[in-house]
Parts: C-alpha cells; sequence; structure tokens
C-alpha cells in the first residue's frame, strides 16, 4: 500500500488504512524521514527478528529510534546459549503516539530483521500507545 489518503467532508478528516514497508538492507544503519499522515495520532510498528535455534551464542538485536528525542520505536532481539538453545526472543510491536503531518527522523538499526513495516488507520489510532514521541 502507498501513503495514507486522506478525504474531506463537512470539515472532518476521514482516515483510510495505509502502511510503509522497509527491508532489512533498506534499515541497516540508516537514518530515514518519516512524515505521518494528516489524521493519524498513532502507528503500529513490527518487525520479525531473525533467529537460529541451534546456533550457539547467537545474540541478534534490532531498534528503531528518533533521532532528536532519543526515544526508542522498537526494539527486539533473538539470543541463543551457548548450547544453541533459545535464551530470549522479542520481535518488533509497538503502538508509536505520533503528531499528525510531522516528519520524524529515524535510525534503523535492523539489519537481523524481516523488514520493517509502519501501519495506521483508525483501528490502530484508537489503540493505546506503547511510546509516546509527540
Amino acid at each position: 500500500m502507498g501513503l495514507n489518503r486522506m478525504m474531506m467532508k463537512n470539515g472532518e478528516v476521514k482516515v483510510e488504512d495505509g502502511s510503509k514497508y522497509w527491508t532489512w538492507s533498506d534499515t541497516n544503519n540508516k537514518t530515514i524521514s518519516f512524515t505521518v499522515p494528516r489524521g493519524i495520532k498513532r502507528i503500529k510498528v513490527t518487525s520479525s527478528i531473525d533467529g537460529g535455534e541451534g546456533a550457539p551464542d547467537l545474540a541478534n538485536y534490532a531498534n528503531i529510534k528518533n533521532t532528536s528525542t532519543n526515544k526508542v520505536w522498537g526494539e527486539g532481539w533473538f539470543y541463543t546459549t551457548p548450547d544453541g538453545e533459545v535464551d530470549d526472543a522479542a520481535d518488533i510491536d509497538s503502538i508509536v503516539g505520533v503528531t499528525p503531518n510531522k516528519t520524524y527522523r529515524l535510525l534503523f538499526n535492523c539489519y537481523y530483521t524481516s523488514g520493517v513495516t509502519f501501519s495506521w488507520g483508525q483501528a490502530i489510532n484508537d489503540m493505546k500507545p506503547t511510546v509516546e514521541d509527540y
């Protein structure tokens, strides 16, 4: 899907669902500017962290951070023990409270991921944020 499209009716903004996807290579230690669409108050940030059960001492970590406020929009990890057993794992899955029409500069350190998806829409606007970065 492309960027969010808005329609005006009686002076009210109609929020349409949208999303933006970046590959792991797009988000490998890169700073990306993202402008929040009109009418959007929350962004859902998701990414699966690469893992490898059976691989000893694996330590994969990924995060997305606002370069201005240092707020972390999402972080995830996949760690294994010396025997290759999964020690701890968490994918990126957060709801970020944002300001509509604002442009954020975000540092993506997401090499060990499936890529990163930002999603938005009315249902996401109604969710409680896990991160606030207004």
